[in-house]
């Protein structure tokens, strides 16, 4: 029979242990663990090429800007060292041909955080451009390719969209849309090089719209977007065309779906893993909402690697975390994922 004293020690011990374990299981829920996406990139496949999109939140350089004064002075928002050595370290991993980049702060800062934390990944080649946005961030786009015909559209007048609006579904909320909150900035992309056979011509569109509950103005500047785009696809009907970024909007939203109801392709439909529980490698925010999306027209969708789409996750900063007073914690990168797709740069119709 065991004495009142060993079942108190034995009592102890496995409290002790208890204690042990969920503390580390408490841990694992905080700054230890990916959540979110894959570990580790799948490898892409010989002769393909990779187009990555990623929300770098709010990557500023030291330098000051005087433009930027007051509530939005950039010498206050400057990415800490750790910040931009995680980045660094994610983006070298993800390993893109083509990267789509949101919250930059400027070309100059872009061109330092490439020089500073990329040095050896082959970015050549890069565009950034002010998109008319108050607090100073933009997109931006890194290739190893060469980029040419930069596009933004800051004074594009969006209250003609209302009269797109017919039918059901959409949103009254807010003031009447005027502009983009922050232009889409289009790129075209020449990948012609000895590792592909045949030149390859991509048009790569990089947004971020407006977030929150702003529901008719993404609505609006979708349209609006669809809208130019169609117009350049009439003068070329072949153009190989991707609109990737921060869409602030979740997988049934009335804005996503001006995309694919002129006739854009979700990346999603390419995803790595279809069978089983596969919602948290799809997340692309980890506030656990999908926000990001890679839309491709079926001019280029022909020349998707199937089950190559990806999301590739980051340290997860906790459950505790609150991103309006806490710092972020050692090893945290950004507040969304990175997306990944790869391509056979050639034209199916060749």
């Amino acid at each position: 029979m065991i004495s009142a004293k060993n079942r108190i020690l034995q009592n102890a011990v496995k409290l002790g242990l208890f204690f042990v374990l969920s503390t580390y299981a408490l841990l694992s829920l905080h700054a230890n663990e990916i959540r979110y996406g894959r570990k580790e990139p799948i490898q892409r496949p010989a002769k393909a090429i990779r187009l990555a999109s990623y929300n770098v939140l709010n990557l500023f350089d030291a330098k000051d800007d005087p433009m930027l004064q007051g509530e939005f002075d950039d010498i206050t928002m400057v990415t800490s060292e750790n910040r931009c050595e995680c980045l660094g370290k994610v983006i070298k991993e993800l390993d893109a041909d083509i990267l789509c980049l949101q919250e930059v702060e400027s070309e100059e800062a872009l061109r330092w955080f490439r020089d500073t934390y990329l040095a050896d990944m082959g970015y050549d080649y890069l565009v950034s451009h002010d998109v008319g946005y108050y607090r100073g961030i933009e997109q931006s786009v890194l290739s190893r390719f060469p980029i040419s015909n930069p596009t933004i559209w800051k004074d594009e007048d969006l209250t003609d969209m209302e009269d797109l609006k017919t039918g059901e579904g959409w949103n009254e909320d807010g003031e009447l849309p005027t502009q983009f909150q922050r232009s889409p900035l289009m790129v075209d992309i020449d990948i012609d090089s000895k590792e592909h056979e045949n030149n390859y011509e991509m048009t790569v569109v990089v947004v971020h719209h407006k977030s929150g509950w702003h529901r008719r103005q993404r609505e609006s500047e979708a349209l609006q977007l669809v809208e130019l785009l169609q117009e350049r696809l009439e003068k070329e009907p072949d153009l190989n065309l991707l609109v990737v970024g921060d869409f602030n909007a979740g997988p049934f939203d009335k804005s996503l779906a001006v995309y694919q109801e002129a006739g854009f392709i979700n990346a999603y439909n390419h995803r790595w893993k279809t069978t089983g529980n596969t919602r948290d490698y799809f997340r692309t925010h980890e506030s656990n909402r999908v926000l990001d999306y890679m839309m491709i027209h079926p001019n280029a969708d022909a020349e998707i690697v199937d089950h190559s789409f990806q999301i590739v996750g980051t340290l997860f900063p906790g459950d505790d975390y609150d991103w309006r007073k806490d710092e972020p914690p050692s090893g945290y990168a950004a507040d969304h994922y990175p997306l990944v797709i790869d391509m056979m740069p050639q034209d199916v119709s060749q």
